[in-house]
């Protein structure tokens, strides 16, 4: 266990020491800077200080709706009953739904990590196959750790970059959010509206970890498609480009496939599990959670075996 740690320790160092790594960092912080500064700047911009009015006026326009439209379906009511009932205890206790709090800015920073994935996808693609272009990985083997240590050295340190970059994310954009609105809201609850039709609160801190939780689904499986990509390639260049190729292409084919019933099968079609939270829809009809967790299962085992077959056999006297 200690030559896995040394070995961890070793790879982390690799990582941390290269310019590049802190230039995606950086560039990681100002996005997230810039995003809450414009949401910032969009907020009061289209303040409304009649907002008492303008939720009435649209829950006017929403009970009209409900009473004359007939094309609506079972959906479409349901949500706008909801937010009539919003609307209301927004009324009654003199809340602006409008006005920003610093967990807005944290929800919206959920988007960045698309952000997080790529930059990690770029390391991870990175590990394996620059041992082999800078020539380095005889280094490696000629020492008394196995290949299989090797590789899972490697890998681990390349899923903790992804956690330092996704807690970097959520804690920087929690800092702008409370220095551009305050952290007097903390204690912003979550609202939404039971079976019942009332009203309830929940800690808002539960919805935004539910957002990244499922995110961090994706975010491994990416890391993992490059890491198996990496093994496969004697050029760092060549398995970065294929990583990020697939990582943005892959939804965008699965997508326009969406219409054949065995799209339901691939691994885009299933990396987002967010399509599966109240008020989204999966892919296919047919499609469900158990079964969605279940294919990325055994993505994963299949990327990590591949990668470790692809490693441990490869030659290196080239």
């Amino acid at each position: 266990m200690s030559s896995l740690t040394n070995l961890i320790k070793n790879e982390n160092m690799k990582i941390y020491r290269r310019p590049r790594t802190w230039l995606m960092i950086g560039f990681l912080l100002l996005t997230v800077a810039l995003l809450s500064g414009l949401m910032n700047w969009e907020a009061h911009k289209n303040a409304n200080p009649d907002w008492q009015q303008s939720l009435t006026q649209d829950n006017s326009r929403m009970q009209q709706e409900l009473q004359s439209n007939q094309e609506l379906n079972d959906n479409q009511k349901t949500r706008m009953t909801e937010q009539i009932k919003l609307n209301e205890y927004y009324l009654e206790q003199g809340v602006n739904p409008h006005e920003l709090s610093l967990w807005d800015y944290v929800n919206n920073a959920s988007n960045l990590i698309i952000l997080v994935t790529i930059l990690t996808v770029i390391i991870a693609a990175d590990m394996i196959a620059a041992e082999f272009t800078w020539g380095t990985i005889k280094l490696l083997l000629v020492g008394p750790a196995s290949r299989t240590k090797i590789m899972v050295s490697k890998y681990i340190a390349t899923m903790g970059f992804a956690l330092f970059l996704l807690l970097l994310c959520l804690g920087s954009s929690f800092a702008a959010g409370g220095i551009l609105e305050g952290f007097d809201g903390m204690n912003q609850p979550l609202l939404s509206v039971s079976e019942t039709g009332i009203v309830q609160q929940s800690p808002m801190i539960l919805e935004i970890l539910e957002k990244y939780g499922f995110s961090i689904i994706s975010l491994i499986m990416y890391v993992t498609m490059a890491f198996m990509i990496s093994s496969a390639f004697r050029s760092s260049s060549m398995a970065i480009a294929f990583s990020l190729l697939f990582m943005l292409v892959g939804n965008t084919v699965t997508m326009l496939l969406s219409s054949y019933s065995w799209v339901k099968y691939l691994l885009f079609a299933n990396i987002d599990l967010t399509q599966y939270l109240e008020g989204a829809s999966p892919l296919r009809p047919e499609m469900t959670l158990s079964f969605s967790i279940i294919t990325l299962v055994i993505y994963y085992l299949a990327f990590q075996f591949i990668a470790w077959l692809l490693f441990t056999k490869r030659d290196v006297a080239a």
